[in-house]
């Protein structure tokens, strides 16, 4: 034990000293996060120890051997978290990458030829079978991959396993995400992890990136071949880096060569030698799983390796060895009866969408579960009212808040799924001018065309009387109760609310100020955006972030409920720029994501800037076009009026003498003016005249 424990802080410094360089170029994440959880619980390095001591003993006594002669099957379930985009990937891409790890793990892969022949004779046979779960933890119809609607797969680490995470000692459970955070913010792309044997029940699995899971897909232009999940299984079955994690490192497995470091290159050439002892003359072994190189490049386990796995399938101290069990693979719907169809799961993005009036958008069926045979859509108050198609696109013609139904169906069963206010409808004609100041003092909240929600129905923003940066009410979020029970997947947003539209046409300079007060428990990944849309909510453009640190407005962190006094109040600014001078329709959008996070309040919201006159909006865009120009008979004069308003025209002639003048009062919009048809050949000036400001232009009459 006490040697155990020395290898075990040899490998911590190991880590400490070599690891951080090698950080740009990290793609797996699995030793890492042991680090950093055996450093917050002591308990996991000496699980860790107790499991090592008991893989020697295993294979040394013959043990893993004997065991190697039996398949062991392994019940998956697949989480599927995303936002609506390309990491939603098909069913058919998860078989797909069912399918690479069974051939890797019997070394059934079409690619064993490329193992170097000084390889092949270790090369070994893992005796594992990996299968999709059929029931879940209830005894639920399942096709063993369930669909999570979170803005937590960016960035992603073990916080995306507390959305749903199945019984360990039932199943493998694997997250697919978007983008996986770096150390520190460190550059380079990591593409999965895995948590070693021995860690807490309640992050224990896989995490991938979509792109490297399978081949086909989304996955198809990566250079995973599908191998990425091959690598982090391993870690997940107790394998460590072939490269031990530091220079020349141990990796516990004697068939092995010592490798100098992470091989980085798409891959080497045989031999590839580095002046490790004992490397020399067969080089490394760079076509082992749990090297670095390129998925097409991988193509083995070695023989000691499968005896590790075959150990930690073996342990109660792995919690692995009721995966294969008969009672679990029957309670799993995994022991190889015929599979049941499941009835369908109704699922669209729930996230409301902003359009104009007269805009249309397109659906997409996010439906999972069973394969869905037929289904019908309703759109209130949309064209069609109903469809059948799997992405249908639908206008709006009228302003307002809209609710959209999908019911799905197949011989097994029927589902459906209806959200509240999916489509916002926003009205074209726009009064809402600056300044303007909204302290939340007054209404029932949403109000005066303000929208809050949160996408999956949890808390979201409301009006509190408990703090207020002026006046007797604010706008919060209630995080410390989000957090405190247990923070389910519905807490975690993102929660938004979204300003009434504004016209800003004449107004330059535009900017914001807000009052901000938040409390953090710790060092989280809490974001707070304020972003701005100038085509009625459709896409956003990002203008502020706070993250971290930098977004609490207390001098330490909170534990308890965040409800801020006067010091703990901080006043934001957010300036536009020239990006939305003019716009005629503008809305501005507070996005709040966060993990464990406290109270944040807002208040005192004030948008300002530089206000022209009438005269100078209508001068400044009337786009005065003369045509035909020139002209043999009828000439006009198109321009455009911002704001209604006194408006001149003048004929002069090139010397600048008046030969006719027209003035009227007009409304806001387009106008066409006609010159006189009988004037004489010549050269003609044209003057545009508002208030003080004026337009002249050019026109030849032949």
């Amino acid at each position: 034990m006490k040697k155990l424990l020395l290898i075990a802080a040899i490998l911590t410094f190991g880590l400490q000293k070599n690891g951080n360089a090698q950080l740009s170029n990290d793609k797996c994440h699995a030793e890492i996060m042991f680090q950093e959880a055996a450093a917050k619980d002591p308990q996991v390095l000496r699980n860790r120890e107790d499991l090592e001591q008991f893989t020697q003993d295993f294979i040394s006594s013959g043990a893993a051997a004997r065991a190697s002669s039996v398949v062991k099957i392994i019940p998956v379930v697949v989480h599927v978290v995303h936002y609506g985009g390309s990491e939603n990937i098909s069913k058919a891409q998860i078989e797909d990458q069912i399918r690479v790890l069974n051939e890797d793990y019997q070394r059934l892969n079409p690619d064993t030829v490329n193992t170097p022949a000084v390889f092949q004779p270790v090369a070994g046979n893992t005796q594992v079978e990996f299968r999709l779960a059929q029931l879940d933890p209830d005894g639920n119809c399942t096709d063993g991959i369930t669909r999570i609607y979170s803005p937590l797969t960016y960035n992603a680490r073990n916080n995306v396993k507390s959305l749903r995470c199945w019984p360990r000692d039932e199943y493998l459970n694997m997250w697919i995400v978007n983008s996986i955070a770096n150390v520190n913010g460190s550059p380079g792309t990591v593409i999965g992890f895995a948590q070693f044997p021995g860690g807490a029940d309640s992050t224990d699995g896989v995490v991938i990136k979509y792109d490297y899971m399978g081949t086909i897909g989304a996955a198809a232009n990566s250079q995973g071949a599908g191998r990425t999940a091959t690598h982090e299984v391993g870690h997940w079955l107790n394998l460590r880096h072939i490269w031990g994690d530091a220079t020349c490192g141990n990796d516990y497995v004697n068939d092995t060569p010592p490798h100098y470091a992470a091989n980085l290159s798409t891959c080497p050439s045989w031999p590839s030698i580095s002046n490790c002892t004992g490397n020399a003359p067969n080089g490394d072994m760079f076509t082992n799983y749990m090297d670095y190189t390129n998925g097409p490049c991988q193509n083995m386990f070695s023989a000691g390796q499968s005896a590790r796995m075959q150990a930690t399938l073996n342990s109660s101290v792995s919690g692995r060895n009721n995966l294969w069990s008969a009672a679990n693979l029957i309670a799993t719907g995994t022991s190889g009866t015929p599979v049941s169809l499941c009835a369908p799961v109704a699922d669209f993005t729930p996230k409301p969408i902003m359009i104009c009036e007269g805009g249309s958008l397109q659906f997409n069926d996010g439906s999972w579960g069973g394969i869905a045979t037929s289904r019908t859509w309703t759109f209130n108050g949309g064209t069609p009212a109903t469809d059948t198609a799997a992405n249908p696109m639908v206008m709006y013609a009228a302003a307002g808040v809209y609710d959209v139904t999908l019911t799905v169906n197949n011989a097994t069963g029927s589902n459906s799924k209806t959200i509240a206010g999916k489509v916002i409808v926003t009205a074209s004609n726009v009064t809402n001018v600056v300044p303007f100041s909204e302290g939340f003092e007054n209404g029932t909240w949403p109000f005066n065309d303000f929208y809050a929600y949160n996408a999956n129905g949890g808390n979201t923003w409301a009006t509190t009387s408990v703090a207020a940066s002026q006046g007797s009410k604010s706008l919060y979020i209630y995080n410390y109760l989000n957090t405190a029970t247990g923070y389910q997947s519905n807490e975690k947003g993102p929660d938004e609310f979204i300003t009434p539209a504004f016209n800003l046409t004449g107004v330059t300079g535009t900017s914001m100020t807000f009052d901000l007060a938040c409390g953090l428990r710790d060092t989280t990944a809490d974001k707070l955006a304020v972003a701005y849309s100038f085509n009625c909510g459709q896409t956003w453009t990002v203008r502020y972030t706070r993250q971290g640190i930098p977004l609490q407005t207390t001098t330490g962190f909170i534990t308890g409920n965040f409800i801020p006094n006067a010091s703990q109040w901080r006043t934001e600014t957010v300036s536009f720029g020239n990006t939305i001078n003019n716009k005629s329709n503008v809305r501005f959008r507070f996005e709040f994501t966060h993990e464990s996070s406290n109270n944040i309040y807002v208040d005192n919201i004030n948008l300002g800037g530089t206000v022209s006159g009438v005269n100078e909006i209508n001068a400044a865009s009337a786009d005065m076009n003369i045509h035909p120009n020139p002209s043999k008979g009828i000439t006009y004069v198109d321009f455009s009026m911002a704001a209604a308003g006194d408006v001149k025209i003048d004929i002069l002639d090139i010397e600048g003498r008046m030969i006719s003048s027209f003035a009227d009062f007009l409304s806001e919009g387009d106008h066409q003016y006609t010159m006189n048809n009988d004037l004489a050949s010549g050269v003609y000036l044209v003057r545009l005249t508002f208030g003080n400001n004026s337009i002249t232009k050019k026109v030849i009459i032949k």
